[in-house]
């Protein structure tokens, strides 16, 4: 395979539907969003072109601190996304820090991954 159908296979398995996150989220009691995150992450780093986000660190910070961490990890991979999508004024960073400070980290999730999404050319959800 050429780099270019690497990179085009690679590209879409980042895409996500957001619908199916969210209620396997919910069937699971949350734990399906450890997967989420970890795939979120992942994607996120292919769009910087760096590893900025690792997986077991951000678990580990987020329950030594309580979640405190996870408040703080949402509204910086937010606005990582927003920079690299080529819009660093947004205000999706801050609405995902409100969410995250309100228990719907969730919801703060669908958005990032709705970014995601449209970043990588699926505007569907």
């Amino acid at each position: 395979m050429s780099e270019n159908q690497l990179s085009s296979i690679r590209k879409t398995e980042f895409i996500r539907s957001i619908i199916a996150d969210i209620l396997l989220t919910l069937i699971t009691c949350g734990i399906y969003n450890l997967w989420v995150q970890y795939r979120q992450m992942e994607a996120v780093n292919f769009m910087l072109k760096s590893e900025k986000y690792a997986f077991i660190p951000w678990l580990l910070l987020t329950f030594i601190t309580c979640g405190i961490y996870h408040i703080y990890h949402e509204y910086r991979m937010t606005q990582d996304i927003c920079r690299v999508m080529g819009e660093p004024q947004s205000n999706e960073p801050l609405v995902n820090l409100v969410l995250s400070v309100f228990a719907l980290s969730i919801v703060a999730d669908a958005l990032q991954q709705a970014l995601i999404n449209r970043y990588f050319g699926d505007n569907e959800l």
